[in-house]
């Protein structure tokens, strides 16, 4: 191997350390501003609270009363010969003016603003549950972005710790210490962490893009704050019954149920026909037969229930009462199901993350350290150095790891349960 193969291995290596520059600045906001702009800003927030807004406007429609209806009625015009001969359009002409208003009985307006008022009460709940999914989504974004920072502080320090390495080996290549050969490998492996650092830098990239995305603010945010999550203490019956609690798809479940009764009786009261009632007055000029020239009048209309008795509406209404029930009852599976997936999941990232602590990422440490300390003085070999470093930066990455699945675990665990544990 020649000098222009370490030369061209240089080149190689200046020209990847130059594919990825400084990740832009980027907006930092802790979680809590984080979770903060997510009900401010976010879209999909907005959008569950215009369905509120919708809702709402529902209940205003069934308030109102229906409108009364104005009619009016020409009459008594003249066609071939009179009685007595000879009268004209003026003198038998005769108009009718009525208003007739239907009348809205048997408590179906009291079933239908209760309806609505349910509606608004799923409407409300469901903004809680959008909030309860997007915290979840905003809090795993916000510790990938924690993470990945910290993955690539860490990928830099290797790249500059092992830029040391090759610094050394060059000037021992120039005194005659080692091969050529030994040299171009060494420079070779730094390919390895320079590329290290490239894909964190991407990551961390994409990372607090998601987070802007997620915040509404449409551009990349960094987070700041402790990464670490904290110690909980939990149980399984207790975290059932507070997610039975505290959960607003199950309240939004139950008031879903509720509306769905108040549809069937209304779809009961529907079968009795509403009155309209009217109110007339009649002017004549027929006064040459007897007409009186200006009458009053009053009558009521009903329609006749004899073949049409809503029992298709009735069918349905039974049907979403029962569909209702069922879907209570798959949900409640669902939430003991999800809490429980999610309590053991933590608790196993959390068992991880303790072994880490407990002393076996400061034992990969020290011996990197041994390694490169033997390396110098030339007691160890390129090999044992190499898989040293190898080595570490695996266990680095683990713990890294390891620290983001008990986050993220955690951060699962309080949207299955619907509510923070953190206490941050």
């Amino acid at each position: 191997m020649s000098a222009r193969v370490c030369t061209s291995i240089a080149v190689l290596l200046a020209m990847a350390g130059a594919t990825y520059a400084e990740t832009p600045p980027a907006r930092a906001v802790t979680l809590v501003e984080a979770l903060t702009l997510l009900e401010e800003q976010n879209p999909d927030t907005l959008a569950a609270r215009l369905q509120v807004a919708e809702a709402e406007a529902q209940r205003l429609s069934v308030k109102l009363y229906p409108n009364p209806s104005l009619s009016f009625d020409v009459n008594n015009l003249p066609v071939g010969r009179t009685n007595p001969p000879g009268l004209d359009v003026g003198q038998t002409i005769g108009g009718t003016v009525r208003i007739d208003q239907p009348l809205v009985l048997w408590g179906k307006r009291g079933l239908r603003i209760a309806g609505a008022e349910r509606g608004i009460a799923t409407a409300k709940e469901n903004v809680r549950d959008t909030l309860r999914q997007l915290r979840a989504a905003v809090k795993v974004a916000f510790f990938d972005a924690l993470h990945d920072e910290r993955q690539l502080a860490f990928a830099q320090q290797n790249h500059e710790r092992y830029q040391q390495i090759v610094s050394l080996n060059e000037r021992r290549f120039k005194s005659g210490d080692i091969a050529e050969a030994e040299l171009a490998k060494i420079q070779l492996e730094q390919l390895k962490y320079v590329a290290q650092v490239q894909d964190a830098e991407r990551a961390l990239a994409e990372s607090r893009q998601l987070l802007g995305r997620l915040l509404g603010t449409g551009s990349a945010t960094a987070a700041s704050g402790p990464y670490l999550p904290p110690a909980v203490q939990i149980d399984g019956a207790d975290l059932v019954q507070a997610a039975m609690e505290q959960r607003a798809d199950w309240a939004a479940a139950q008031h879903g149920r509720e509306q769905a009764e108040l549809a069937l009786a209304l779809a009961r009261r529907e079968r009795y026909p509403d009155i309209s009632v009217g109110v007339d007055y009649t002017h004549s000029e027929f006064a040459a037969s007897g007409d009186n020239r200006n009458v009053m009048g009053f009558g009521f209309s009903v329609p006749l229930p004899l073949l049409n008795q809503n029992q298709g509406e009735i069918a349905k209404a039974e049907v979403a009462l029962r569909q209702a029930d069922n879907a209570l009852a798959r949900l409640r599976l669902d939430i003991v199901q999800e809490v429980e997936t999610a309590r053991a999941a933590y608790q196993a990232a959390r068992r991880l993350q303790q072994v880490f602590d407990s002393g076996y990422l400061a034992r990969a440490k020290v011996s990197v350290d041994a390694a490169e300390k033997s390396y110098r003085i030339g007691a160890a070999s390129l090999i044992e150095l190499l898989d040293a470093e190898r080595t570490y930066t695996a266990t680095e990455t683990e713990y890294l790891d390891s620290v983001l699945a008990a986050r993220s675990t955690l951060t699962n665990l309080e949207k299955a349960v619907g509510k923070d544990l953190d206490g941050e």
